[in-house]
């Protein structure tokens, strides 16, 4: 009888301890104001569970324990710099990953003029696409223009005429609620001397596996010379038809864009 609740005991001990083992901690909670900023932006960490530690790095690799510790709020100063966190504890395995990229105003822009949104999406106007707010990837927040239709033009006129280097825009992706990024984007700038628009550059984006959740992807195209412009005209195409697979097959999908970059 000794040996059965002794052995039972045993069992028992194991058991728990393997469960407590497998048990995963949820991820911190990111809080920022938005993932654009001027100067700088400062991002804080938060799980309150005891015996547990937030690790985090500002590289784009994978936390691990002789990474960062998170003490105090994070200010970011670099443009593109992507914040990523993980959750230790011993005896736990550890949370998954959480990330933000963050990202620097970029050349003086003194207005924008896009195709009308649709209006159950209309953002905050045209403002919206450079006030330096957004990157909740949420399709109801109003940092984003949202579109379903054929194509979308939208015409950005810099402070001054100056050298190009690149420009960036920032979409929502949501498949589950056919948000889809754009199957092409266009950028042109004007010549001047020509007194016409030239192609910058260009890009194609097909949609392949399903995207499980929502996420905010920003799209960088830089021109394959050099220019000098105040100019700038972006033409995006929808996606006209979702793909096989998807949610909405064969249906017209949604544009989300809440900012665009010049550099």
């Amino acid at each position: 009888m000794k040996k059965l609740f002794l052995a039972a005991l045993t069992f028992l001990f194991f058991h728990c301890s393997y469960s407590q083992q497998e048990f995963q901690l949820a991820p911190p909670v990111v809080k920022y104001n938005s993932v654009f900023f001027i100067q700088s932006a400062t991002v804080s960490l938060q799980f309150l569970q005891p015996g547990t530690q937030i690790f985090y790095s500002l590289n784009g690799k994978e936390p691990a324990k002789n990474d960062l510790v998170y003490q105090s709020p994070i200010v970011i100063k670099k443009s593109l710099t992507t914040l990523k966190a993980k959750v230790f504890g011993n005896g736990y395995v550890p949370s998954e990953t959480v990330q933000a990229t963050f990202i620097k105003d970029g050349l003086k822009i003194k207005s924008i003029e896009p195709s009308p949104a649709n209006e159950k999406f209309p953002g905050n106007g045209a403002k919206t696409l450079f006030d330096n707010e957004g990157g909740i990837a949420d399709m109801h927040n109003k940092n984003f223009l949202g579109y379903q239709k054929d194509s979308v033009e939208i015409n950005v006129l810099l402070e001054k005429k100056q050298p190009i280097h690149s420009l960036l825009l920032d979409f929502l992706r949501d498949e589950g609620s056919w948000i889809f990024l754009p199957q092409s984007i266009q950028v042109y700038y004007f010549n001047e001397n020509k007194n016409s628009y030239e192609l910058i550059g260009k890009k194609k984006i097909l949609p392949d596996t399903i995207i499980n959740g929502s996420a905010c992807v920003f799209e960088i195209i830089k021109p394959g010379k050099k220019i000098t412009a105040n100019k700038i005209k972006i033409i995006l195409q929808p996606l006209q038809s979702i793909p096989e697979g998807h949610p909405g097959k064969g249906k017209q999908a949604w544009l989300f864009i809440d900012e665009i970059k010049i550099y």
